[in-house]
């Protein structure tokens, strides 16, 4: 019989290996950001030059920190002495054919943002589409990385004992938004989008962490898109994007959307199976 003091010994291990590779993530950002600018100051670049080099270049910084910290972890699970799968098996294992709910909340999250936020087309900013590809497959590497080292802690420490959901689901999301903000300088206001971001992904992945397939989904019909095509990009802003969401999205819009598309997501079957009941 599971105890719930085995539980929550569980969650203790959780937290501490996923702390661990976000400290890593933020050391390496650091380490990366200061050996960029060293450089330029060794070439007698003024500030301005720095801080521009860092900014056009800021999504290139994190994601090769976060693929290090991954390397890291991976290399500590396995001199632990922990079998872990293989980016293939995971993929195997994990990836099929997502929900159709996913599409249908993912496209009405972005509908209701557009329509919502007062979207206007910025032209100047249609010449910027490296950086626009950059946002876009940043986002989804950057959050996939998440649900991998996810994935592998779910393997390694939760096969017999699963931590309580809900807790262990909101320690993440903690974490991931204590090290992003070291990481990244909310100048765009934009962490509450982030952390929405991150725990609807949680939310999307089931209940042991590990539906693959609708984290993708929703990173590619909403995140990415709304990041690189409509300036909700936690790093750039609406900087490079050929759109901008011109009204402020305040917490409480965020709290709506995200309620009604949750909310469908969670008792559309139970909706359709009562209605059909009733017409009976």
């Amino acid at each position: 019989m599971v105890t719930s003091e085995t539980s929550y010994g569980q969650l203790g291990k959780n937290l501490k290996y996923y702390s661990i590779f976000q400290l890593l993530f933020v050391v390496m950002g650091v380490i990366l950001s200061s050996i960029g600018a060293f450089f330029h100051f060794l070439l007698d670049h003024e500030i301005s030059i720095v801080e521009a080099w860092l900014h056009n270049n800021q999504w290139e910084i994190l994601i090769a920190s976060k693929l290090v910290s991954l390397f890291l972890i991976n290399r500590w699970f396995k001199v632990r002495l922990y079998q872990l799968k293989n980016f293939r098996q995971l993929v195997k294992e994990l990836l099929n054919w997502p929900d159709s709910k996913t599409f249908v909340v993912a496209i009405f999250m972005v509908l209701a943002y557009v329509t919502m936020g007062e979207t206007k087309f910025v032209g100047q900013n249609v010449g910027y589409w490296y950086y626009q590809i950059a946002s876009y497959f940043g986002l989804i590497i950057f959050f996939g990385i998440e649900f991998i080292v996810i994935a592998y802690l779910e393997d390694i420490l939760n096969d017999k004992v699963h931590p309580p959901r809900f807790l262990l689901g909101l320690s993440y999301t903690l974490i991931f938004a204590a090290a992003f903000r070291l990481s990244v300088p909310d100048y765009y206001g934009l962490m509450s989008y982030v952390v929405l971001c991150y725990s609807s992904l949680l939310f999307l992945s089931g209940k042991t962490f590990k539906s693959w397939s609708n984290v993708v989904c929703f990173l590619i019909l909403f995140v990415a898109p709304m990041g690189s095509l409509f300036g909700l990009d936690p790093v750039w802003g609406d900087d490079f994007s050929p759109f901008r969401v011109d009204k402020k999205l305040n917490l409480a819009f965020l709290a709506v959307i995200w309620m009604i598309s949750f909310s469908y997501y969670s008792y559309r079957d139970q909706f359709i199976n009562s209605a059909r009941k009733l017409l009976r």
